[in-house]
């Protein structure tokens, strides 16, 4: 069906017409903006996260030896029975945050987990560096989050433009075109009937 099916060919209707595809041009104006942050924003995170993965692979690999470490030197028996000593404490908060109206998940740590008792020097190393990772792992894991939104916020609003410039608008203007002909044919076509009676009232005249 033609965007012009059923379309009142007023001067009414086309301000009407014109006023709403004014307004719907300006939102378009918004969405490429916010999509151009977007994709500016994810580019710039999705390099930080790469970098923040880079260096946890290298603590996990320290923390791991660590662990490795511990466990040839008390045998896998001792350092269970050592281990009982770190207790798991470590509570969270998963909260809202949002940038440039994406929220996204953020983690804040209200307590992390503590060791009481004395441990093997070997095995309080290693258990010192599997905390300390686990600090980076929760803020990764929020960063990642904040990845996947923005990128699926991106997609929407990319979405959204293509629709708007490629299908919404272009049919408006169609529609205001079609208006605008027929208004103009309307226009012509009283202006030779105008003349026409001018023509035969001075031949009466005469």
């Amino acid at each position: 069906m033609s965007a012009t099916t059923g379309i009142r060919p007023t001067k009414g209707f086309l301000m009407e017409m014109k006023r709403r595809i004014g307004f719907i041009e300006k939102g378009t104006e918004f969405l490429k903006l916010k999509r151009d942050h977007l994709a500016k924003e994810l580019t710039s995170a999705i390099d930080i996260l790469k970098g923040r993965r880079s260096v946890l692979l290298e603590e996990l690999q320290v923390a791991y030896r660590g662990v490795t470490a511990a466990y040839i030197s008390l045998g896998p028996t001792e350092v269970r029975s050592q281990a009982s000593a770190l207790k798991s404490g470590l509570e969270i908060e998963v909260l809202p945050r949002s940038t440039m109206g994406v929220r996204y998940p953020f983690i804040k740590v209200d307590k992390d987990p503590q060791i009481t008792g004395e441990l093997d020097i070997t095995l309080s190393e290693a258990a010192e560096k599997v905390l300390g990772v686990l600090n980076d792992i929760i803020q990764i894991a929020e960063f990642e989050a904040r990845v996947e939104r923005i990128a699926d916020e991106l997609g929407k609003t990319n979405r959204k433009v293509n629709a708007l410039e490629n299908t919404i608008i272009p049919s408006y203007r169609q529609i205001i075109k079609f208006i605008e002909d027929k208004l103009d044919e309307e226009s012509l076509e009283e202006l030779v009937r105008m003349k026409l009676i001018g023509g035969a009232l001075a031949r009466r005249r005469g």
